[in-house]
């Protein structure tokens, strides 16, 4: 399916931002650390850019569905992210304005992709786990490289890798075709008694909205996919609860390795671990899914990673805390799999773009941002083993939730 010609340009688009994102995503903390930022202040940071991303991941969902199109915002997207990025490299102000610059254009990228990926779908009939698959795959084989370099050479480097991987992303868009920008619908002839009402102080403002019902109602695509998808709101409220549990995980599981004596290389390794076994499960979890139900491949990822937060806590070697990475993998692969699948039914086809903007603000900006900053209170001052306790705790007890939201 991946091989066929219609969905070569998005398997490429997959197998990309895989490599563009190892170049970064590992470090980001660690560097911030070894510039001398508290684990306070981290998590400050890391909350700052969570809340940028999550106000910043329904406007890029906006501009796909609306206004500049899918291709145009991914484009726009990559470029300011490659920005924020090589301005965080370089580190002025240790690097915070830079890091700021890729959250707000980092929130559109994985939203606008997934929209793409599932308008190509549609045309094969496919499924998307096989596609996302391959961008684990990619991020697996990068981290291995990326680890060694930025061992070897420091943060300077990650502004090269990501920009270069950035650039052949754009030039792989060039003459993508997407869906185009919903447009105004035209509006009917009115008489001028209708019109009259229209300019009258009784009419105000919001005339043009109220007759119109299209997305230029306040809060734009947004206001329309909570209107036209029930089940939305509690399954974001889902996400946000797991979200803040794997949250504690995602911001301090690096420092925790750094703490027991490991390096940059070591946390590459560990992401290489977790991203090679996502790969059979993004694989499997349509089958998993079909076969058990949404829920079950939900409450299996939840299991997974609620384990290897318990074994963070108790691990205190390196290598050991990468082998056990692993199990965030499958607790990745699972939840994200069932998750962008429950999107994908819930929103309607046009506004997928802000439909999974959505799902990416609340799980990767707001509970990241809630993670971020009770995290590094907690680590800062009772250390990692409350930390990672929390963490699991969050994951099992949301199992029940989960179960009864994706019934």
């Amino acid at each position: 399916m991946l091989t066929r010609p219609e969905m070569r340009r998005a398997s490429s688009l997959y197998l990309l931002i895989g490599l563009m994102q190892a170049a970064y995503l590992p470090f980001s903390g660690i560097i911030f650390r070894d510039r001398g930022i508290s684990f306070e202040a981290i998590g400050l940071i890391g909350a700052v850019n969570s809340m940028v991303a999550l106000a910043a991941g329904p406007t890029w969902g906006h501009l796909g569905d609306a206004v500049l199109g899918r291709a145009n915002a991914f484009r726009l997207a990559l470029v300011l992210a490659a920005v924020g990025v090589a301005i965080f490299a370089v580190g002025p102000l240790a690097g915070v304005p830079g890091a700021a610059l890729a959250a707000f254009a980092g929130a559109g990228l994985v939203p606008l992709l997934d929209s793409i990926g599932m308008e190509q779908l549609a045309k094969v009939g496919g499924q998307w786990g096989p596609l996302r698959a391959i961008t684990s795959f990619s991020y697996a084989a990068m981290c291995v490289l990326s680890g060694a370099l930025v061992a070897a050479g420091g943060a300077i480097v990650i502004g090269p890798l990501y920009g270069v991987a950035a650039l052949v992303m754009i030039a792989g868009t060039i003459g993508l075709h997407t869906a185009p920008a919903l447009h105004r619908a035209a509006r009917p002839a009115r008489s001028e008694a209708i019109a009259e009402i229209e300019r009258s102080e009784i009419a105000g403002t919001n005339a043009e909205i109220a007759i119109a019902g299209d997305w230029r109602d306040r809060f734009g695509t947004v206001n329309l996919a909570f209107q036209q998808s029930p089940g939305l709101f509690t399954f974001l409220m889902l996400s946000l609860l797991v979200n803040i549990g794997a949250g504690l995980f995602y911001a301090y599981g690096s420092f925790r390795i750094q703490e027991v004596g490991g390096d940059a290389a070591a946390v590459a390794f560990s992401g290489t671990v977790a991203a090679a076994v996502e790969i059979p499960f993004f694989l499997a979890g349509g089958a998993i899914a079909a076969r058990l139900g949404m829920r079950t491949l939900f409450a299996l990822g939840l299991i997974a990673m609620g384990i290897c937060s318990v074994g963070y806590a108790v691990i205190d070697t390196p290598f050991a805390l990468a082998i056990v990475r692993s199990l965030v993998g499958v607790g990745f692969a699972c939840t994200l799999l069932a998750s962008v699948l429950s999107i994908r039914t819930l929103v309607p086809a046009a506004l997928q773009a802000t439909g999974q903007a959505l799902y990416q603000s609340v799980s990767f900006g707001l509970s990241i941002a809630i993670a971020a900053l009770v995290g590094g209170i907690i680590y800062g001052e009772l250390g990692a083993v409350p930390l990672f306790l929390l963490s699991g705790a969050i994951m099992f007890g949301a199992i029940p939730f989960a179960w009864r939201v994706l019934r």
